[in-house]
């Protein structure tokens, strides 16, 4: 029975689901005999726990990765610049400052969507969950500045002033912060307090990170 918290229906189901990439690096440490077919070789693994639907590694089993994935974070990365310049010659300046942040930080989400979805670094190599944990602090700071953009909107505080600028980092880098450490220590055990391995490991349990990068920017 699926409970709060747990990540296996979504990485099983899911296609390409980012953070499932941590929880592969921690059945590899603690239950590898669950990553059964496709999962069971790391260098050609798709992404995500035994999936039902996955895309092999680069280059295995005649993949050619997630291409449909990656032309889009391309065409993604086009847009989201020209946001950002047009954001730059607004004749209305309320938020610009705000509104440019959220718009840098989500474009810097979208190279390493690319990296953790894209089918191109082996599963359960550092590298890939470093950058995966990375894109979930990214993802959860992302939210916490649209956030902040409709609430400076409404003027509480004036934008473009250190009232609003100072809480606006202060928040952004608390919740990249947590976030990737929480994610690190999914993935690697960094440390005992938060690792959060699941009983039983399949069911890929982590209250945490499910509320970080799930529940916090669905709120």
């Amino acid at each position: 029975m699926t409970a709060f918290g747990d990540f296996a229906p979504l990485c099983t189901n899911t296609p390409s689901y980012p953070w499932c990439n941590l929880f592969y690096r921690q059945l590899q440490r603690n239950a590898s005999q669950i990553l059964t077919g496709p999962s069971a070789t790391p260098a050609s693994a798709p992404v995500g726990i035994n999936p039902k639907c996955g895309i092999p590694r680069l280059n295995h089993d005649g993949s050619i990765s997630n291409v449909a994935n990656i032309a889009a974070c391309g065409v993604s990365v086009l847009f989201v610049a020209l946001l950002i310049v047009l954001c730059n010659s607004r004749k209305a300046a309320v938020c610009r400052i705000e509104l440019r942040s959220f718009l840098t930080l989500y474009l810097l989400t979208l190279p390493l969507q690319l990296l953790s979805t894209g089918a191109l670094l082996a599963q359960g190599s550092t590298a890939l969950v470093v950058l995966t944990a990375v894109h979930a602090g990214m993802v959860a700071a992302l939210f916490w500045t649209l956030l902040a953009n409709a609430i400076v909107a409404t003027q509480v505080v004036e934008d473009g002033t250190l009232s609003s600028l100072i809480p606006f980092g202060i928040f952004t880098i608390l919740f990249l912060g947590v976030t990737t450490y929480f994610s690190l220590d999914v993935g690697l055990g960094v440390t005992e307090l938060i690792r959060g391995v699941s009983t039983p490991p399949e069911a890929l349990k982590n209250i945490p990170l499910v509320v970080l990068t799930c529940v916090w920017p669905a709120a």
